[in-house]
């Protein structure tokens, strides 16, 4: 059987990228490659009868009517669309991404949506695709596209999905199942009583989560640089599409490139096309500061939060995700509007007599308008300051909550229990609790009332598992030594040759 396989590739240096799939190549001898990537100096060389590589920005950006003649793609057929409408509401809500504002009416994000769908189900079905490779969660609406059609065409896939942990990579063929070769390798471990020896960056991580070691964490989490500093680039990275240094870079670079390639190609249209892409560039600037408008910001929220007394009554301690970020949108799943969250367990830990403390990230720069007021009107909840230190919240609470964020290792770590509500890998641990309704929430908090004990051994168990079934990638553009970036490239490399032959 031919192997026709789509590859999600990497940032490359060096020739990086096409190593691999030459290596796979050898290996396994697929038919055709369809690859995006960005290929940072020229040197990744490909056989255009073999491989078809795709311009990542051209996708993330929705730009495909503006790089080719989308007459030319495939029609949608209605079982394509009707098997395609479960993931239909997750990718119209990701377009978020291009400016980080969702600012596109319903009309126009739905139009999006099908020009992304229209052009890879184009590119699957030219290319006869029956293996994916992705190599990061899916988090822009084109990536996800590409993983909804994988799921709707029922093709075998492999996700190497990026964790807390700085280069380590959950290993699964469902996005909302990344937890299943962990929880394996977990059952194999769990009874366990020996002293756990972990990887030596696994443990620092480890080492970080502990309160007593605060500071730590600071370093490992943030590295360099102060809190104030990351939440400032931080700030800019999120704000960075209506910054004016960025605008006028993004217009200079469209305008010399349209001339250069008309000059290239003795025709005006490159140009007409830029002008065209930069007119619409400047309606959605337009767009996100008109929303900004309306946004509340972090110093609205600290107008409603408050320095609690934490020892003077129990509480669980929410902590709210940075948005937009892919541990919310997709892997937060239903719960990608963090207020449901609050809103389900808020009442249910009245019952028990336990307050609900909500805590705003302290980089987030704003948020939609009454986000705040409603979550401070829910009752049962108290909004707490952002200044307030986490640590010391997570230390005298029954219990923390997330999504799917890191304080769901970095409760248990400290021997807290947590629940989760979405699927970020880390779901089924020593003392995690997924929950998705009212009688599960009841179920955890009467279970963790009862004070089930979370032991050090079973989560230095739990770490170990991981790192048995976790895979740890270096890449090479952030100045990581040669030999661990070689390491992960033959690990890579390994991997998808396991996952093809295993399922073609």
């Amino acid at each position: 059987m031919d192997i026709n396989l789509f590859f999600q590739g990497y940032d490359s240096v060096n020739g990086y990228q096409a190593s691999i799939l030459k290596e796979i190549d050898q290996a396994v001898h697929f038919r055709r490659c369809v690859l995006t990537s960005r290929d940072n100096d020229g040197n990744d060389t490909y056989d255009p009868e073999k491989y078809e590589k795709i311009d990542y920005d051209m996708c993330a950006n929705a730009r495909y009517e503006y790089c080719m003649d989308m007459n030319t793609l495939r029609p949608l057929s209605r079982e394509l669309l009707t098997a395609m409408e479960p993931y239909e509401p997750t990718a119209v809500k990701m377009l978020c991404r291009i400016t980080d504002f969702d600012i596109f009416t319903y009309d126009e994000a739905k139009r999006f949506y099908l020009h992304h769908l229209r052009f890879w189900n184009d590119v699957f079905e030219r290319n006869a695709i029956n293996f994916v490779f992705l190599t990061g969660i899916p988090h822009h609406t084109h990536d996800y596209v590409i993983y909804a059609l994988t799921k709707a065409k029922k093709i075998p896939m492999c996700i190497v999905a990026p964790t807390h942990l700085p280069h380590w990579c959950f290993v699964g063929n469902d996005l909302y199942r990344l937890y299943e070769r962990l929880d394996s390798a977990y059952v194999r471990q769990r009874d366990n009583t020996d002293p756990v020896e972990l990887p030596a960056d696994v443990e620092e991580y480890y080492q970080a989560l502990l309160r007593e070691n605060k500071q730590k964490k600071m370093q490992v989490m943030l590295g360099s640089g102060s809190k104030k500093e990351h939440a400032r680039k931080e700030k800019r990275q999120i704000m960075g599409y209506v910054m004016r240094d960025k605008i006028a870079k993004r217009q200079l670079s469209r305008i010399k490139h349209g001339i250069l390639d008309s000059l290239r190609g003795g025709s005006a249209a490159p140009l007409r096309k830029n002008l065209q892409w930069m007119k619409k560039d400047a309606y959605h600037i337009r767009k996100v500061r008109h929303k900004l408008k309306a946004c509340d910001t972090i110093a609205d929220y600290e107008k409603m939060a408050v320095v609690p007394d934490r020892k003077r009554e129990n509480y669980v301690l929410f902590l709210l995700h940075l948005q937009p970020e892919a541990t919310t949108l997709p892997q937060a799943g239903v719960f990608v509007e963090q207020e449901l969250c609050v809103q389900l367990l808020a009442p249910v830990l009245k019952e028990y007599g336990i307050r609900l403390y909500v805590k705003e990230h302290f980089v987030q720069p704003y948020r939609m308008k009454n986000f705040y007021r409603d979550l401070r009107d829910t009752e049962n909840v108290t909004l707490v300051s952002s200044d307030v230190d986490s640590v010391d919240l997570l230390a005298d609470c029954v219990a923390a909550a997330t999504p799917a964020g890191t304080v769901s290792i970095e409760a248990i770590a400290n021997g807290k229990p947590v629940f989760v509500f979405g699927h970020g890998g880390f779901e089924h641990g020593p003392g995690i609790y997924q929950v998705g309704n009212e009688d599960e929430c009841r179920a955890a908090i009467a279970d963790i009332l009862q004070g089930r004990e979370i032991s050090a051994q079973a989560v230095r168990n739990y770490f170990r598992a991981f790192a048995d079934s976790a895979l740890c990638v270096y890449s090479p553009i952030e100045g990581a030594k040669p030999e661990l970036v070689e390491k992960s490239r033959r690990e890579i490399v390994s991997l998808a040759v396991r996952e093809i032959r295993g399922a073609i």
